[in-house]
């Protein structure tokens, strides 16, 4: 009989690593429920404490707090990224593509601007979220528009294009999200839709594309 050259897995360690997957997943949860009730600063004691458990535990996962916040900012990029594969999906245009992308955005800004705020406190955070928004809009471009495709490497004029609309995304929404009466007056919906329009055909100083966006 020819034994084969394949190790059978042992059957404890991929419990074991089951196991650990899922307690990390955990402490991911917790850690953003006490981000978004303490807020952005919040300590690794405090988060420890809300979770129940010790810091050690936490550094038995994250090895440290940026470690944590890394974490915490994939797991609301993974829902963005979700959402962005639908919107490319079902998009009629380019510009309802825009909208539901940038929609997408608010609403995840808005549903806990503590988290946002603590998840793009380090670098690699923001670069997540910049590199996925970016990625997308630059292929939505290529799209509609081929001849702002370039024949050499990434970054050709809709890769700029893309770079510089994420910037124009982030100003607006961060200041948004920063005022609560703001987001209580101008809805995410009308802000989306009014920043995919400037985008993509420049600001109305007519006031009509926002009396239109009001009425629907």
């Amino acid at each position: 009989m020819k034994i084969s050259e394949t190790p059978i897995p042992d059957g404890r360690n991929t419990r074991w690593a089951e196991h650990r997957r899922q307690r990390r997943s955990e402490l991911i949860r917790s850690a953003r429920a006490a981000v978004h009730l303490i807020g952005p600063e919040v300590s690794m004691e405090e988060i420890a404490s809300h979770a129940g458990t010790s810091k050690s535990v936490f550094y038995r996962y994250f090895e440290d707090k940026r470690g944590l916040q890394q974490a915490v900012a994939q797991g609301s990029i993974d829902f963005m990224e979700a959402e962005l594969k639908k919107a490319g999906k079902s998009a009629t245009s380019a510009q309802d593509g825009l909208f539901t992308m940038v929609l997408s955005y608010l609403r995840l800004a808005d549903s806990s601007p503590n988290v946002y705020n603590f998840s793009i406190a380090i670098p690699t955070g923001m670069a997540i979220i910049t590199e996925n928004m970016a990625r997308f809009l630059q292929r939505s471009v290529e799209h509609v528009l081929p001849e702002y495709k370039g024949e050499n490497g990434n970054k050709n004029l809709a890769y700029y294009w893309a770079t510089a609309a994420v910037g124009f995304v982030r100003a607006a929404g961060e200041s948004w999200i920063a005022d609560p009466k703001q987001r209580q007056q101008l809805s995410a919906e009308v802000l989306a839709r009014s920043i995919s329009d400037w985008l993509l055909t420049g600001i109305d100083t007519s006031g009509s594309t926002n009396e239109q966006h009001e009425e629907h």
